[in-house]
């Protein structure tokens, strides 16, 4: 253990020494600092715009006036995905998948207000997040700083004359590693602390029930990531002859880890399972609900068949002597239809993204990139499975803003009388605001089972490779 923690030293010191990698840890300290300020800024920016939003647009349903149920099922209201603490770390999907939506009777609208949309086409690169500081930019400080970890003992002789003193290739192994993760564990403790500074000054809407369990979450698997790409770079330098042998292996690895699989995976992605267009989209669900999910089954068919069984049921041969509004009731009928054809269509659309993300999934077993990338959104609150489940509250609340408005309509009125019957205050007030939160911790985490079995996979290879390897050598060179 002493002849660990001497190598251990002596790696530092040696590291401190250079002016590349003194160089390096200053540009990423840098780097992350401007992302943790950025992001913070534009987090509190968005919180306050989509509070302030979102109580205006309160004021303006509950203020709306008397007016006929139905129209105010028209007159709808919008709801706000809440900025949430964690997505000043990693913004991920949040720029493309819209900040809110309209709610009306009849249509389920897209959402709306993508801050990509204001971007350039640079957007396309990833913006500057914390996140991507961690999972791209660090792994590459860590190549500088590892790639001449065997080599260079290798060339200088150094190498020989500790293995000639009975040091093992398993503790020099572990010195060098627990050097580099020292050295790391320096670089981002400040850039920890003044994320904390930034998360007790800032009260968080609510809408992520569990800050402190995910934070410690996302703490362990980049501890894990950033421990894989050292060892790596360890292996690496080992196997190597030369130093530059080493470098130009590791960047490789880098840009293909990077760059080139978790695009190439995108676009088998889009090309395997391909998306409808919107148009074609929107234009099926119409069709299925004009000519009935068989074709077979029309509007009017389902009207009059929906009438017909009333008529039997209250006993009666006129919609007129109904003790209920009729209309109010075949409204909401087809509101039902609609929902149950707007699901299924809904259904296979995620069915289609989920096919897509699976070879996301499948492909972290040849990157740990996908990996983390794919958990550190979940965890955060900005993946597209946190907006997935937004979306289906939202569509909930929709739900139930116009039924609550037909039935009114049905209780409250007779048939025939459209104009004649207005609500008022007292209905509108049974709409309760719109609140979101997001699923728990551990739910999200069950939906990255692949990617956190890709993380132990690589760490299980790393160990075995870095074993195999140290009683591969021989003990004399």
């Amino acid at each position: 253990m002493n002849a660990v923690l001497l190598i251990a030293k002596k790696e530092i010191q040696i590291a401190l020494r250079k002016k590349l990698i003194a160089a390096l840890a200053i540009v990423i300290m840098g780097l992350l600092s401007i992302a943790l300020y950025t992001g913070y800024v534009a987090y509190n920016q968005q919180r306050v715009i989509i509070e302030q939003a979102k109580q205006e647009n309160r004021t303006e349903w509950l203020e709306q006036g008397d007016k006929h149920p139905h129209i105010a099922a028209h007159y709808g209201t919008f709801v706000f995905k809440p900025k949430t603490i964690l997505s000043l770390f990693d913004f991920g999907l949040d720029t493309y998948t819209g900040t809110s939506v309209y709610l009306e009777a009849h249509y389920q609208h897209e959402f709306m207000f993508r801050p990509a949309q204001d971007h350039s086409s640079m957007i396309r690169f990833g913006e500057l997040s914390a996140a991507m500081v961690f999972q791209i930019l660090i792994p590459l400080l860590i190549i500088f700083l590892a790639f001449t970890a065997f080599t260079e003992e290798r060339e200088n002789g150094t190498l020989k004359l500790l293995i000639s003193q009975g040091v093992s290739y398993s503790s020099i192994i572990k010195g060098k590693i627990i050097a580099y993760v020292s050295i790391l564990f320096a670089i981002v403790i400040p850039f920890f602390v003044i994320a904390f500074i930034l998360s007790t000054a800032i009260t968080d809407s609510g809408s992520i029930p569990d800050v402190g369990l995910r934070v410690l979450f996302l703490l362990i698997v980049y501890a894990i990531y950033l421990s894989i790409f050292v060892a790596f770079s360890v292996w690496v330098s080992m196997q190597s002859s030369t130093g530059r042998n080493a470098l130009l292996t590791l960047l490789t690895c880098w840009i293909l880890f990077t760059i080139i699989i978790p695009k190439t995976t995108a676009n088998f992605g889009e090309s395997f399972y391909p998306l409808p267009s919107m148009k074609m989209y929107r234009e099926a669900i119409q069709k299925d609900i004009r000519n009935g999910l068989d074709g077979k089954n029309p509007k009017i068919a389902r009207e009059q068949q929906l009438k017909k069984e009333y008529l039997q049921h209250y006993k009666v041969d006129s919609i007129h002597k109904l003790p209920l509004n009729f209309e109010g009731m075949r409204m909401q009928a087809g509101e039902d239809y609609g929902n149950k054809v707007y699901d299924i269509h809904w259904e296979r659309l995620i069915d289609i993204f989920n096919h897509q993300n699976r070879i996301s999934s499948l492909s972290s077993f040849i990157t740990p990139y996908l990996a983390v990338r794919n958990v550190s959104m979940g965890l955060a609150a900005t993946d597209l499975n946190t907006s997935i489940h937004f979306q289906k509250i939202t569509e909930n609340y929709r739900r139930e803003l116009v039924r609550k408005m037909n039935l009114d309509m049905a209780q409250n009125s007779k048939y025939g009388e459209f104009y004649e019957y207005k609500a008022g205050k007292n209905l509108w007030k049974t709409v309760k605001g719109f609140h979101y939160k997001t699923m728990s911790a551990y739910e999200i985490l069950r939906q990255y089972l692949i990617e956190l079995l890709s993380l132990c996979c690589w760490g299980l290879i790393i160990f075995f490779l870095l074993n195999y390897s140290s009683h591969k050598k021989k003990p004399v060179l």
